[in-house]
């Protein structure tokens, strides 16, 4: 309204009669724009007449951020134009022809406050206003208004004229749903005192009322109220009835007194019991009634002779008289709520859910006649709401009413107690406790316009809350001053309120004052925490001891003042100030801590910062500095980056809303960075160089520098930023980055930079790429190619490099091909090929082949592979490994143990241990962080694939140590998976025997298997009969820890079996000497005896078998092999006497075999063998 009266006034005292001729042009432009404001927009169409008496508007939309709410069509605005002049808008008729209300206004709640207070006043209207007639002749209502589309007409006239006045309200559904009408009429005239009243409400079945109120069944629902007479004699009827039954009725009375009071009186009564849900009438029962009589004198003096209330469950019954004064000179009021049983009864209280009680008692007294002490006492037992509950409540109270020197008073304590509390939710319950009580203590004296609580308090188990208030009247916006403080003795019972796990104890004080209307408050806040714990790690071990927490704030009309905010714990101290407000504001701050590890064990170092703000949302000047000394976050070759002071420094501006930063600056010992916005737009120039690479990885000294620019554009970033340095290492990064990325990554670089990072891993070798990452963030948006030449590759621990390597990746569509071919460092070649997946689970399909590739591990084997496999499946996940393996020409080797005996120490645990001994035991495979040694396929950190492989090894495999000299043969197949290996077939004995002590022992036994580990299993035996005593030498177990033992026919002990086995006698019947011999023959079984004279010599004349042996006449002979070909194997026998003997083995097929042999003598010979396994 207040644009339409700016726009009366405007036009008619400018006298602008152009705006007749282009009332839409000028006038609507203006009350739009009057009209709306933040929040709220006025659109008006077909505005004309503005200067007439009759004005019109084709439509008034008003809409907010959801869109429109309110729409009238038709509007016709008939009033008076002179009247403005004298500072009153009389308006004869306000119609409209239509009046759409979609829904309420949306609240701006959610809005943040404003740094200012506002002050408080009442309103003050610019003119008076006079309505004659409101009419809308259609009213439609969006379901949000009622629950329900209603639609209906509206009419309704003013008369106030000579002191009399007349209203008359109609209000009609018109829909198809059920009929409802509400009529007002009503007249008084100051002259005679005349008062008429007539208000009729009805409304059928199903209607809006009873559906609102929630009236069990919906029913009819109608409400009369007529009234006639003067104020001296006024006599009206009431009625509230349902479906056309009287629920609630009687009459009510005023009639003057002969001293010019008037008494009043009204007496209802009914069964209203059907209007309420079947729970409440045991409550109410069939039959409540309400008495009330009392009178009023001209005075203010008020006599409440009677009020008497009962319902079943109900007895209450009082009196008041209150004086001229407004003050009580008497009140008695006692009531009783339940059922005779005690048993629970419902109560027909407002709100969702049932409230049952099993009791309650209520007494209220004072009587000046006797004193000036007033008593209250109320008790309620069995309190049971749907989210609450307790035992019993109660709350008493006593105090003084005062009369002294023309003033009154009133003042006197509350004291509540709640015993065997229990609110539904355990949360809630946690804290609240089962017990707690409180005091309140007030006071307040006529005139003082003050309400002072000198004492409040509340106790619980496990806190308290103590303060003390003074409560200043409207004049002053409700001021309220004082202190409160609370303490908590356990944070973790508010561990469920706060959703994370709490603790620790502490005390929150505030002191002050607010004013409740204008916003404004003066507060200072102290705070306290001893080891306080709020589920966040770092927080907590930053907050372990004692902690502080100070801050002062006054918020007025000028805005809101932080004079002082101070935060102290063990390591860290923070302090903030400024000043907030619409127009400028300022603020600094400063942050210290003195131990990073405080924060989390992996950092180190000290930090400080501090930073100033001045300005508003639009134009400001920002500052930081921070200085570092010995920073560290647990990667050592960061740390190295790191070490030493760092500091920064930084400014920047807003300027009309667009940032920009004047300079920033990071200097460390090791590492530069610089920035800053170039001319006047939002590009920044970024500058920076790391002084040495060898920090990160020793092989490439030298400097590696940035540079480039970025600027947003929109949401995004637009980058172009170029890496240079050591080993070739030249890149482009360019493109632009937001939400989504559109970055281009051209360049070289070195395959070693990485090897910091995947240590043991190393890899080498030249790096070029052209990647495009398009989308969103994640290497399913990758395109591209990169490859790597001449590299080399080395995994320690499975005992694998490749020299040679080269690598061509292409990526896209979420996928990447490789190809890479490697050469093992003593011959071979390795290739791999296929896609893989760029998201979890990565699916791969890669082949791989294998051309004569010599593995070798010094203390277990060295072996010549070939073959091919498959790779298929989730490569994280199942994936299936398949193929087959020919192992060529290979020696195991039983390792020997050394001489040494200790046991590994156990147990062994690592207190305080630096970052980087952390890391080198990881690498070491040892402790927590370590697997622990060994090289089972079954780690944890390995997928679980499938496997369907078959491992072909016919001849040629050579067993050797610990006095073993063997050749074994065969075919192995792998099923299972990696972590439960389920093997069939190995490999059996060729030949072999077993050297002790000069006593050669043929093997009668030997194999090789998987048994669920990359491990062979070895399982050797040899035996010898002397003298009736059948002696077994047995080496069984994993390749690399056999277990030697000694069994005999008959039993005896295993050195018992051993001297039978070296000398052909018992242990009692040794020399000295052969007991010596006996111990080293136990240390070569053992694995500490070494290679022996025998295998040092084969070696080194390249042979695959030497033996040198004695017959029983002590004559020596000399045997040696070796495989000329895949199948064919020459041996050569030469004896002490000159005889020698020529050997030759040709393997035709599997279990097929010709052997010829030619004497020195001239004797030859040829055989054919078939042999196979049952």
């Amino acid at each position: 309204m207040r644009g339409v009266f700016l726009s009366c006034i405007l036009i008619t005292s400018a006298g602008i009669a152009a705006a007749q001729e282009d009332d839409r042009g000028y006038l609507t432009a203006f009350l739009e724009d009057n009209l709306s404001s933040a929040g709220r927009k006025v659109t008006i169409t077909g505005f004309a007449g503005a200067l007439s008496s009759q004005a019109t508007v084709q439509r008034i939309e008003i809409s907010d951020d959801k869109g429109i709410w309110i729409t009238l069509d038709g509007v016709v605005l008939d009033w008076s134009r002179s009247s403005l002049l004298a500072g009153r808008v009389e308006v004869n008729a306000l119609t409209a022809e239509k009046i759409v209300l979609q829904r309420w206004p949306a609240s701006d709640e959610e809005s943040l406050p404003s740094p200012e207070a506002k002050g408080f006043s009442l309103p003050e209207l610019p003119v008076s206003v006079k309505v004659g007639e409101i009419a809308a002749r259609e009213l439609v209502l969006g379901p949000d208004i009622l629950g329900e589309p209603v639609e209906g007409v509206v009419s309704a006239s003013v008369e106030l004229a000579g002191g009399e006045g007349d209203i008359s309200v109609t209000i009609e559904r018109t829909d198809d749903g059920p009929d409802g009408k509400v009529t007002l009429t009503a007249g008084y005239a100051n002259a005679t005192g005349q008062l008429d009243v007539a208000l009729a409400a009805v409304e059928d079945k199903g209607g809006i009322a009873a559906k609102l109120l929630g009236l069990p069944g919906e029913p009819a629902v109608g409400l009369t109220l007529d009234g006639t007479g003067t104020l001296d004699d006024f006599n009206a009827s009431f009625r509230l009835e349902s479906d056309g039954a009287p629920r609630l009725s009687g009459p009510i009375t005023i009639k003057a007194t002969e001293d010019g009071a008037r008494d009043f009186a009204a007496q209802l009564q009914g069964n209203p019991a059907p209007l309420f849900v079947p729970e409440y009438a045991e409550f109410l029962g069939d039959r409540v009634a309400l008495d009330v009589s009392g009178t009023t004198f001209p005075t203010g003096r008020l006599l409440l002779d009677q009020l008497h209330l009962t319902a079943r469950a109900l007895d209450l019954r009082g009196s008041l008289a209150l004086a001229d004064d407004g003050l009580p000179q008497a009140f008695d009021l006692t009531g009783q709520l339940g059922l005779p049983d005690r048993s629970p009864v419902a109560l027909p209280l407002p709100g969702e859910g049932v409230t049952r009680v099993a009791a309650a008692d209520l007494s209220l007294k004072f009587d000046a006649a006797t004193g000036n002490l007033w008593t209250a006492q109320i008790t309620v037992d069995g309190l049971d709401q749907p989210d609450f509950s307790a035992t019993q409540a109660t709350l008493s109270g006593e105090g003084r009413i005062e009369r002294t020197a023309g003033k009154g008073g009133v003042d006197g304590t509350l004291d509540f107690r709640l015993t065997g509390a229990a609110p539904r939710d355990p949360a809630v319950a946690q804290a609240m406790g089962a017990n707690l009580g409180g005091k309140l203590a007030f006071s307040w004296v006529e005139g003082a316009d003050a309400l002072s609580l000198p004492q409040l308090s509340v106790t619980g188990e496990g806190y308290d809350l103590t303060g003390a208030l003074q409560m200043e009247g409207l004049s002053e916006g409700l001021r309220t001053s004082g202190t409160v403080k609370a303490t908590l003795a356990d944070f973790g019972r508010l561990s469920g309120l706060a959703g994370r796990p709490l603790g620790g104890s502490g005390t929150l004080q505030l002191e002050g004052q607010a004013s409740a209307l204008s916003g404004a408050f003066d507060a200072v806040i102290a705070a306290t925490t001893r080891g306080l714990k709020v589920g966040q790690p770092e927080a907590d071990r930053l907050m372990a001891g004692d902690a502080t927490l100070t801050a002062s704030i006054l918020r007025d009309e000028t805005g809101t003042h932080l004079r002082a905010m101070d935060f102290g714990a063990a390591s860290v101290k923070a302090s903030a100030s400024g000043e907030l407000s619409s127009q400028t504001s300022t603020l600094k701050g400063r942050v210290d801590i003195g131990s990073l590890a405080d924060i989390r064990p992996s950092l180190g170092g000290s930090l400080s910062a501090e930073g100033t703000f001045a300005g508003d949302a639009s134009n400001a000047a920002l500052t930081l500095t921070g200085d570092a000394r010995g920073l560290r976050i647990g990667q050592p070759e960061v740390d190295r980056v790191l070490a030493g002071e760092t500091r920064l420094t930084a400014a920047a501006r807003l300027v009309d809303g667009a940032p920009r930063l004047d300079n920033l600056d990071l200097a460390g010992q090791s590492l530069t960075l610089t920035a800053r916005s170039e001319g006047n737009g939002p590009r920044l120039r970024v500058d920076g160089r790391l002084r040495d690479l060898a920090l990160l990885v020793a092989q490439f000294p030298g400097p590696v520098s940035v540079t480039g620019s970025l600027e947003p554009r929109g949401t995004d970033q637009v980058v172009d930023l170029r890496v240079t340095g050591p080993g070739g290492i030249n890149t482009r990064v360019a493109g632009t980055a937001g939400a989504r990325a559109d970055l281009t990554l051209q360049g070289t670089a070195q395959a070693g930079v990485a090897n910091g990072f995947i240590d043991p891993v190393s890899v080498d070798g030249a790096l070029s790429y052209d990647l495009r990452l398009n989308g969103a963030w994640g290497l399913s948006a990758l395109s591209g190619r990169a490859t790597l030449s001449g590299g080399k590759l080395a995994i320690p621990a499975r005992g694998l490099s490749l020299n040679r390597l080269a690598v061509a990746a292409d990526l896209g569509n979420g996928r990447v091909r490789l190809t890479a071919t490697g050469e093992g460092p003593r011959g071979g070649r390795l290739r791999v090929d296929g896609p893989v997946g760029l998201t979890s689970p990565y699916p791969g399909d890669l082949t791989v082949q294998i051309d004569g590739l010599r593995l070798r591990d010094p203390e277990l084997y060295e072996t010549i592979v070939s073959g091919g496999l498959t790779l298929n499946g989730p490569l994280m996940g199942r994936a299936r490994l398949a193929g087959e393996v020919n192992v060529g020409e290979t020696e195991l080797r039983v390792p020997s143990t050394g001489f040494a005996t200790a046991a590994e120490l156990e147990a062994v645990r690592h207190v305080n241990d630096p970052a980087p001994v952390r890391a080198t035991r990881s690498r070491a495979g040892v402790g927590a962080a370590g697997s622990g040694g060994g090289s089972s396929a079954s780690g944890g950190g390995m997928p679980d694939w499938a496997l369907d492989l078959i491992i072909s090894a016919p001849s040629r495999i050579f067993l050797r140590g610990r006095g073993l000299d063997a050749e074994l043969g065969g075919t192995l197949r792998l099923g299972g998976s990696l972590r439960a290996i389920v093997p069939s077939g190995g490999l059996d004995l060729i030949r072999g025997r077993l050297d002790i002590l000069g006593k050669r022992l043929v093997l009668t036994e030997a194999s090789l298997a998987m048994e669920g580990d990359f491990i062979p299993f070895l399982k050797v035996s040899a035996s010898n009969e002397t003298d009736g005593v059948t002696s077994t030498v047995s080496i069984e177990g994993p390749a690399n820890e056999p277990v030697v033992t000694f069994s005999s026919s008959p039993e005896l002990p295993q050195e018992e079996v051993l001297s039978w086995l070296l000398f052909g006698r018992g242990l009692d019947t040794l020399s000295a000497f052969q007991a010596a011999q006996l111990a080293n023959a136990v240390a070569v079984l053992a694995g500490r005896g070494g290679e022996g004279l025998v295998g040092k010599l084969r070696k080194s004349f390249g042979f695959d078998d030497l033996d040198v042996g004695t017959d029983d006449s002590g004559s020596v002979s000399v045997k040696a092999g070796k495989y000329i070909s895949k199948n064919v194997y020459t041996e050569i026998d030469l004896g002490q006497d000159g005889n020698s003997r020529i050997n030759l083995n040709l393997d035709v097929k599997p279990g097929v075999t010709i052997k010829g042999r030619v004497d020195s003598d001239g004797d030859s010979g040829v055989g054919v063998y078939f042999e196979k396994d049952y």
